[in-house]
């Protein structure tokens, strides 16, 4: 009985263990014949050294299909330091000496861009296994324009970091960069057979090409004139009728292609950072001074509580309380409505506001846009995209001095150029609110429309009688009011100008911001420019606007 028992255990045991085995040989040949090509490219994979050639993004391109990139596909030279030593000495001095980098072993890096012929044939003469000539594909070249509005991606991740980048980061990425491997053995010599090894993704659908609303031409010229002109400052150029941005262009300027430079600290390049050179103005928000006379004139006409010809008296200054505000270009004696909004002056406005009451001028200038975000897709004002600019609430301005210094565009109002832009688009488009259109559509790589963004939506805030008076009111400015520079023999232009204090003083001297923004042209207007300047290389911002209007005014759609 006990024999038998022990045999049962001894077939028992057998059988678990002939089931073990089976199962062994299952998972074996499983994995040879379903995941074996997988498994042999990951071991490939982890004896390589890559060096990207293309981190394979997808192309952010104008309303008519042109880069604003820049990027181009030249040859390069790659270089593998560990695999460098393997060649002759004196081979490796003379790569060393115009790339001391190869020196040092290290992770592979790319040396040089547009590797021109002769320079091929003479890297090739030496033999070197570490050095590969190929085609690389940059993303940025110098040529690059907008580039606050489009942004950057990290030079090591090529990951999206600010702009259109990072908040089509999804979109625009590839499912794997185009990457140059060398196949290399545990002695760091290439393996003879595979050697190097160019792996690209097979994806035929990502990524995506994003199509905005600029104008690559547009969006030249006023880069051009802007290095001319502004230092620091902004430049937004608007269809009133569509909402469309044709461009928007933000000073001083950086190149994405010298990113690299900008983050390592040379000296040229680090004096370069100190004026910030990353942020985009024209969504950042600041006093916007006289411009803000806008909306108190149309609250006023709207309401019935003036007309173009009622007369007011200026004696260069209004006391409000206590407070006593000084009219800069005044006294202006005896003036109509419409002379008051041309010379700027801040005693006419000022009683207009008090007249008005703060809940009527709140409420206008909300409803003109003001104190909240265009909604532009450039990210929240947290993550350096768009702020939404500041409208104090009516229980926010407890004394009358708080009206009158917001009636004149300063206290606790600030606007961004991209909400002037806006709110000039009511009185160039007929009385109604646009809302802003950056993006247009995305296209697969075969231009395919994947995703179309929807059209601007459209609210009427300003009768059309009110309208054509505002019109008439910013003809004045550029005739005979502030805005004289702005004045040309080519169009009829129209705008307000703007001087708002930003309470800092240089050698002695008050601080100020310029800003101008009208009609092109006046009437029929086929766009909006709103310029502004922190800090001017040549003439203010009514004269910007003027040389910006003549420019840009034959090719706007």
């Amino acid at each position: 009985m006990q024999r038998l028992k022990r045999q049962q255990r001894i077939l028992s045991l057998a059988f678990f263990c002939s089931f073990l085995i089976l199962l062994l040989f299952l998972r074996l040949g499983y994995i040879q014949l379903f995941k074996g090509g997988k498994l042999t490219a990951e071991a490939v994979r982890q004896r390589a050294q890559t060096v990207i050639l293309n981190h394979n993004r997808g192309d952010i391109l104008d309303r008519n299909g042109i880069s604003l990139l820049g990027g181009k596909e030249e040859k390069v030279l790659a270089v593998f330091p560990s695999l460098l030593g393997k060649g002759d000495e004196d081979a490796i001095k003379i790569v060393a000496s115009f790339v001391p980098q190869a020196a040092t072993a290290g992770t592979p890096f790319i040396a040089l861009h547009g590797v021109e012929p002769w320079e091929e044939e003479f890297f090739n003469n030496l033999s070197l296994p570490g050095l590969v000539v190929t085609k690389a594909r940059s993303r940025y070249g110098p040529e690059a324009l907008a580039t606050h509005v489009t942004g950057h991606v990290g030079t090591a991740d090529g990951k999206g970091k600010v702009g259109l980048e990072l908040v089509f980061n999804r979109e625009l990425a590839g499912a794997s960069p185009a990457t140059l491997a060398a196949i290399i053995d545990g002695k760091n010599n290439l393996v003879r057979g595979l050697g190097y090894r160019l792996w690209e993704s097979k994806e035929t659908h990502r990524p995506y090409n994003l199509i905005l609303t600029i104008d690559s031409n547009i969006q030249k010229k006023v880069e051009e004139i802007m290095d001319a002109r502004i230092a620091r400052g902004a430049v937004v150029v608007m269809d009133p009728r569509s909402g469309d941005i044709l461009a928007m262009a933000s000073r001083p300027n950086y190149l994405q292609v010298d990113l690299h430079r900008y983050l390592s600290g040379e000296e040229e390049y680090g004096d370069l950072l100190e004026a910030q050179p990353f942020i985009n103005r024209a969504i950042l928000s600041y006093p916007p001074g006289s411009v803000f006379k806008i909306v108190v004139a149309a609250a006023a006409l709207e309401t019935g509580k003036t007309w173009l010809g009622k007369r007011y008296y200026c004696p260069g200054f209004i006391q409000v309380g206590e407070k006593v505000f000084n009219c800069p270009h005044g006294p202006h004696g005896e003036v109509t409505l419409a002379q008051a909004f041309a010379h700027s002056c801040n005693s006419v406005f000022i009683e207009l506001a008090l007249e008005l009451g703060k809940e009527t001028v709140y409420s206008y200038a909300a409803a003109m846009g003001l104190g909240k975000e265009t909604g532009i897709p450039l990210g929240s004002a947290e993550e350096g995209g768009e702020a939404g600019g500041v409208l104090p609430l009516p229980e926010e301005m407890t004394f009358l001095g708080d009206l009158a210094l917001a009636a004149i565009g300063q206290g606790q109002v600030e606007a961004t150029p991209l909400q002037v832009a806006r709110l000039t688009s009511i009185i160039a488009n007929g009385g109604y609110l646009v809302e802003p259109q950056l993006v247009k559509a995305l296209h697969s790589r075969q231009g395919l429309t994947v995703k179309r963004f929807g059209s601007a939506s459209r609210a009427r805030v300003l009768n059309p009688v009110t309208v054509s008076k505002l019109r008439y009111m910013m003809l004045g400015v550029v005739e005979y009011g502030t805005g004289k520079a702005a004045s040309g023999s080519l169009l009829t232009l129209g705008g307000k100008t703007g001087t708002a204090e930003t309470g800092r003083f240089l050698n002695g001297k008050p601080l100020t911001y310029s800003w101008f923004t009208g009609c092109v042209p006046l009437e029929n207007s086929r766009g909006v420019i709103t310029v502004f300047v922190e800090e001017p290389l040549r003439g203010n911002a009514a004269a910007a606007f003027k040389h910006l209007a003549e420019a840009v005014y034959p090719i706007l759609p």
